[in-house]
């Protein structure tokens, strides 16, 4: 079983895409810490940047409690969607899509605008991969050497993990959406892989 997770951000680029495709399971993580010049409340539209407005929030502040305004941040996002990608050549088949999403989110928190968009992306990709949120409350603990758990039950599970790193191969580090909006087969371009036998020259 391939298991992959990421962080809740806002319609990511294709990478994000590519690893989901890829894997049985995926899991959208809500427990670290909120960067607020990252990709949790921002992304590259046409290469420039796109950003939903959050409530103020302290260092330190978890993505699961990044506080946004229900009604305007979807709206404000809606806005740049429309004005960055409505004279593309797929708008008027998918740009509606996108913008039926985002008038249907009512939600103060930014990682559930986020995780709706990213099932709604999902289905539009055709993307049958099942996605759960792990918040990080008393799920599986790893030990990386520091002695006892103390909290440790006893019970254990031996589970061989192999990590993997993504061969994606972009096109752009744009949102989702350019893809979407600009090719009649994004999934093409979502599954590129590099060559993994091209050379590397220096």
């Amino acid at each position: 079983m391939i298991v992959a997770g990421h962080q809740a951000d806002l319609l990511p680029w294709s990478g994000f895409w590519f690893t989901m495709a890829k894997a049985d399971h995926f899991d959208v993580m809500i427990s670290d810490q909120f960067q607020p010049t990252g990709y949790h409340r921002r992304v590259l539209m046409r290469g420039t940047w796109a950003s939903v407005p959050v409530v103020p929030c302290g260092a330190g502040t978890l993505i699961g409690d990044v506080r946004i305004d229900p009604v305007a941040a979807p709206r404000a996002l809606a806005d740049l969607v429309r004005a960055r990608y409505r004279s593309s050549r797929n708008w008027e088949v998918r740009g509606p899509r996108i913008l039926e999403m985002l008038h249907d989110v009512r939600t103060e928190h930014l990682w559930q605008l986020n995780l709706s968009l990213i099932l709604g992306v999902r289905d539009l990709l055709e993307i049958r991969t099942p996605v759960t949120v792990s918040e990080g409350t008393g799920g599986a603990r790893t030990s990386a050497g520091t002695g006892p758990d103390p909290e440790d039950t006893g019970v254990h599970i031996d589970v061989d993990v192999d990590v993997d790193v993504s061969r994606h191969q972009a096109m752009t580090g744009d949102s989702i959406l350019t893809l979407l909006m600009d090719f009649d087969d994004p999934m093409e371009l979502v599954l590129a892989e590099r060559d993994e036998h091209a050379e590397i020259r220096a």
